[in-house]
């Protein structure tokens, strides 16, 4: 069972007196670096400005595109790397006139053109991510209007992606590589039916971080593979690193880092995954309050 951090007390301390040096640290953005609402909360903004003083590297460690990342944390000198499309993907961004891929694991057209054949009469969205834009049929952009999804989640969906006058495999073909897929769902059995079309491909696995979208990959390809990547590149040990996350997508990096630590607001599934869960929500600053006193 992973320990659960109280706010204070003796027990505290003493987690704090054992925990191992930390050298850097990943966060998922949505619900758990981001408050629901999608602002960072003040707690964070100045967690940030005390790991750029001490030169600790934060990596927001996310399912959207590098791009997306919220412009107050992407900006922010403490940022120095971006894992991003849940891992297909890892930036350099020091420079922000000339952010780098570092490293690349993608799902490819082939198999996404191949996916999309098999989905093809489902309303679903499928959307496509490459070189920081998400890409999609403007058909099935406007699906998304009418599934009932969270309002704030709908807006983030409608903001960053970017709706092409074409169909899917024209999209698809024009582009130069495809990272990974999200596709939405408006009702459960149109989602067990997209699972599917995605299990029919041993070569492919999925990932979600709400219970409407499905987050496809090659089978390789995750946040805890892109941790351990950055960390061996950086010549950072993991056991010095910490992670943060709330979502089924942050699992296999809540493994992978020295410290994984679930939000209070975590599915069951991230807090069973997790090394600590800290009793602090994403709105009330969670990663800030867990994170301040081991730096």
């Amino acid at each position: 069972m992973p320990a659960r951090v109280g706010a204070g007390g003796s027990g505290r301390a003493s987690a704090e007196a054992s925990h191992a040096p930390v050298s850097i640290v990943f966060a998922d953005m949505d619900d758990t670096f981001l408050a629901r609402d999608k602002t960072v909360p003040a707690g964070n903004l100045a967690l940030l400005d005390r790991m750029g003083e001490k030169g600790v590297p934060f990596v927001p460690c996310t399912g959207r595109v590098w791009s997306a990342v919220a412009r107050r944390v992407l900006g922010h000198a403490a940022t120095r790397y971006v894992v991003a499309s849940d891992g297909a993907v890892v930036m350099d961004v020091r420079d922000a006139g000339n952010p780098r891929r570092l490293h690349l694991s993608a799902l490819g057209r082939e198999r996404a053109l191949a996916l999309y054949e098999r989905m093809r009469e489902l309303p679903v969205t499928f959307d496509a991510f490459w070189d920081g834009k998400i890409y999609v049929s403007r058909r099935r952009f406007e699906l998304m209007r009418g599934f009932d999804i969270p309002p704030y989640d709908r807006d983030m969906y409608l903001r960053y992606r970017t709706p092409m006058d074409m169909t899917t495999p024209q999209l698809l073909e024009s582009l130069p590589n495809v990272e990974r897929l999200t596709i939405f769902t408006g009702t459960d059995d149109v989602r067990a039916r997209a699972i599917e079309a995605v299990a029919a491909d041993s070569t492919l696995h999925y990932t979600y971080s709400s219970a409407r979208n499905l987050e496809v990959m090659d089978k390789g390809t995750s946040k805890g593979a892109a941790v351990r990547w950055l960390c061996d590149y950086l010549g950072i040990p993991r056991t010095q690193s910490v992670g943060f996350g709330d979502s089924p997508n942050d699992l296999t990096m809540l493994a992978a880092v020295g410290d994984g630590v679930a939000m209070a607001n975590a599915y069951p599934e991230a807090k069973a995954a997790a090394t600590h869960v800290a009793p602090w929500t994403c709105d009330e600053s969670a990663v800030a309050h867990y994170l301040g006193p081991l730096l």
